[in-house]
Parts: C-alpha cells; sequence; structure tokens
C-alpha cells in the first residue's frame, strides 16, 4: 500500500491524552520534519497576551471611532490614542449576555473575562481566559501569569451581591479570584527573587519530613504509588524553575535577562500617575525578561471610589461615572494615556526585525459601556500586532451580528498566544473579521 510520508508527520509536542494524563512520546523518525520547523519557530519572538481594564465604561457621547487606516476618527475619550490609531481596532456591539442583568456594577464585572453566569449570593463564577491559557501553556516561562492592579479589592456586600465581583477580572478557579498584586515592589519580586522574597525551597523539599513519617505508615503497595508521585512533584517542579532559564542555540533570547532598573521602594506612591506609570513598567519588564508571556492589568475597580484630584476632578470615579460631566472625558482620557505609554514603550524595544508592541496582543475592555450599567455593548479594543496576526487602523461592528460573544474574541487571543481550543464557555466560534 503506498501511503505518502506527510500524511504521518506529527508535531515532536504530541502526546497521548488520556482522562487527567498526558504521555509525551519517544522520539520518531516522522517527528524529524516537525522538528525542523519547531527550531524555525523558535528563534521568533513569542506572542504575549495583555488585557488591561478600567471600571465603569467610558463618557456614553464620546466614545467611538468611525473610518479606517489614517483617516480614522476617534472620539473625545480616545484622544491620547491619536498616534497609534493605525495600530488599533475598535470592536463595537460585543458583550458578555451573563452579566446582561442590569442590577449593580459587581454583577456586570465578575464574568469580564470568562463569560459565565454568576451566582448572585455567593462567590461563584466562572474561569478567565487568561488564566486557561496560564494552566495549559504558561510552563513556557518561569510565571505562567502576571496579574497587577492599582486598586485594592472591595470586601463586602452590596444588595446581597459580592462586590469581590468588581474587584477582579483574573479568576483562577469559579470560587477564587487569581491574587492581583498592587503593590510594585511585591510585584517586582515576583520577577526577581530578592532577599525578601520567600524562599526558594521546592515544595517536596519543604514537606520532606511529613514526607517521610507518612512513608512509614503506608503498606508496600502505596509507599511505591506514594514515592511515585513524589517523584513527578520533584520532577515538574524542576521543570517550572528551569523554564525560561534553559534556551537552545538559535533560539530567542528576550532583551533583558535582569532587571534594568532597582526593586521599588515598597509601600504603594502617593502620586497615583507615578504609581499606574511604575505599574506598567513592571509589566513591560516582565515581557521583556520573558518572565511570562501572560498578563493582565486592572487599573481600577468597577464602583472605584478613587479621586483623581491630579486632574482637578473634586468627585470620586463611580459618581462621575454617573453624572457624566466634562470631567468623565478628562478621566477617561488618563486611562487612554496609560495604553499609549505601553505602545510607546513597547514600541522601542526591538525584538529582531519586530518590536515587543509588534509581537503583543493589547486588549482593553471594561465591564459597562459607560456608568449608568449599559453592558449591552461593551467598550473594546485591540492594540499591537500579535506576531503579524492582528492589522489595526479598523472599527469593526458586531451590534446587528449573530456572534457578539466576548468569548468568541477571547477564542481568538488565546489562538494568537498559542492555545487552540474548540470552545470557551458560550461561545463554539472565532470572531469573524479579527
Amino acid at each position: 500500500m503506498n501511503i505518502q510520508r506527510n500524511h504521518w508527520l506529527i508535531s515532536r509536542r504530541h502526546a497521548l491524552r488520556g482522562i487527567g494524563a498526558t504521555l509525551a512520546l519517544p522520539l520518531l523518525d516522522c517527528m524529524k520534519p516537525a522538528r525542523a520547523a519547531a527550531a524555525s519557530a523558535a528563534s521568533l519572538p513569542p506572542t504575549r497576551t495583555l488585557v488591561t481594564f478600567t471600571g465603569m465604561g467610558f463618557h456614553s457621547k464620546h466614545w467611538w471611532a468611525k473610518g479606517d487606516g489614517a483617516a480614522m476618527e476617534i472620539g473625545p475619550c480616545l484622544k491620547p490614542l491619536e498616534s497609534w490609531k493605525e495600530r488599533m481596532v475598535f470592536l463595537r456591539g460585543l458583550w458578555n449576555e451573563q452579566a446582561n442583568n442590569g442590577i449593580i456594577h459587581c454583577m456586570q464585572t465578575g464574568n469580564m473575562l470568562s463569560g459565565a453566569a454568576m451566582a448572585k449570593n455567593e462567590v461563584h463564577t466562572g474561569v478567565s481566559f487568561d488564566q486557561v491559557m496560564a494552566r495549559q501553556i504558561g510552563d513556557r516561562t518561569r510565571l505562567p501569569s502576571l496579574v497587577l492592579g492599582c486598586e485594592e479589592a472591595m470586601p463586602g456586600l452590596q444588595d446581597g451581591h459580592p462586590l469581590l465581583y468588581g474587584s477582579h477580572i483574573s479568576w483562577s478557579s469559579p470560587v477564587s479570584p487569581t491574587w492581583t498584586e498592587t503593590r510594585p515592589a511585591l510585584a517586582f519580586d515576583q520577577l526577581f527573587r530578592t532577599e525578601r522574597n520567600r524562599d526558594d525551597r521546592r515544595v517536596v523539599d519543604a514537606v520532606l519530613d511529613d514526607a517521610k513519617s507518612l512513608q512509614r505508615k503506608l503498606s508496600s503497595a502505596d509507599r511505591q504509588r506514594f514515592e511515585e508521585y513524589i517523584g513527578s512533584v520533584h520532577e515538574i517542579e524542576g521543570r517550572i524553575k528551569r523554564a525560561g532559564k534553559e534556551r537552545a542555540a538559535g533560539e530567542w533570547k528576550p532583551t533583558l535577562t535582569s532587571p534594568d532598573r532597582p526593586r521599588p521602594a515598597d509601600g504603594i506612591p502617593a502620586d497615583l500617575p507615578e504609581y499606574w506609570k511604575l505599574m506598567n513598567d513592571i509589566l513591560i519588564l516582565a515581557f521583556r525578561t520573558d518572565s511570562t508571556r501572560i498578563a493582565t492589568m486592572k487599573y481600577c475597580n468597577d464602583a472605584s471610589n478613587i479621586v483623581h484630584a491630579h486632574l482637578g476632578i473634586r468627585d470620586h470615579h463611580h459618581y462621575i461615572a454617573h453624572s457624566q460631566p466634562d470631567d468623565l472625558i478628562t478621566l477617561n482620557q488618563f486611562f487612554m494615556s496609560q495604553l499609549a505609554y505601553l505602545c510607546q514603550r513597547m514600541s522601542e524595544i526591538k525584538e529582531g526585525d519586530s518590536t515587543l508592541l509588534d509581537n503583543t496582543a493589547i486588549m482593553h475592555c471594561s465591564s459597562m459601556l459607560h456608568g449608568n450599567h449599559e453592558s449591552k455593548q461593551l467598550p473594546v479594543i485591540l492594540l499591537g500586532g500579535a506576531s503579524g496576526n492582528l492589522r489595526g487602523g479598523r472599527v469593526l461592528d458586531y451590534l446587528d451580528k449573530p456572534n457578539r460573544r466576548m468569548c468568541s474574541l477571547f477564542l481568538n487571543l488565546m489562538d494568537w498566544g498559542g492555545l487552540k481550543l474548540d470552545r470557551f464557555n458560550d461561545s463554539t466560534e472565532r470572531l469573524a473579521g479579527i
């Protein structure tokens, strides 16, 4: 029987998969061409995935864009991105159907990155797409993901609903938001271990005494299983510790291998613009050192009570989001200036023939179009190049399209980041036209 050899080519990363288990295959002849392709791809910079978030939407009359390319016109809220509009895709009409309940802010935010249903009288939602990526492909770097924020979580309930929903966009489990680091020094320590950070022992080493004690009580069969389990944990920890450090000849190398700035001072800077800039710089540092390729930045909570006095604004964010005075445009522009800063800094960082911005997919979002709980369409923009997958200078309107699910966009973002799934929560199809 004549079988074309190409029909039998498989990737070196191919694995036998079962329920709760993955078994890697040994090196086979049919993998050699795939290995050569992988070696070539390894010399290219990876795609980074970044989600940024600000709460309570934007001024209802001034969040808009129209036209294409250099001729694109953008509304006052977006003005700080004027220089970057050819790298921007403005998305209109996307929504998370499960958040369209019109109740209170937190019940429109807790599923921002998951699209999952939210329990109303207890904390229970869905795993966010960034943490799905972290679980499945986060072992390519030392940190599976980096989750940062610039406002502490709000505890308590409002009308029986958990305010915790409004303080977190990244969720590691349906009942557990991912720890959001708001302190610059400790965010820095996540990237570069210091004497102030926790000890560097492996988990197995840390519990060795308890493990030995338990082993003496086990049957011979259970002892063998236990030893195999400990050995597998040890091996996995070793792989995690080595991740991002062992690089083959000719493989892409990050632009930095160590920090190019000192560790920030403890605490949170009193000057809010300096604080946000510092957190942005740490985020960029994480990508430059290849400490992680998946990150979220929550600049403020939904129902945020921050008073942006540095802008000459006297009322807190929550109040002006509802009343929508001209001050809100000023505040919205401050939010967009954070993205302009990220774009500028990333565009200055060369990665071979491209830049960090070229190799990053940035999604900025909010949990409602404006502060009066309008969640039937969400404000979303994309920036960057996603390693050639994202073309800017476009306005895409999905308001009257059959598929306008945010989870469809998340499938696109995961594709670009290196994870292909058949479905994510309420979506089984990618967003068309991206």
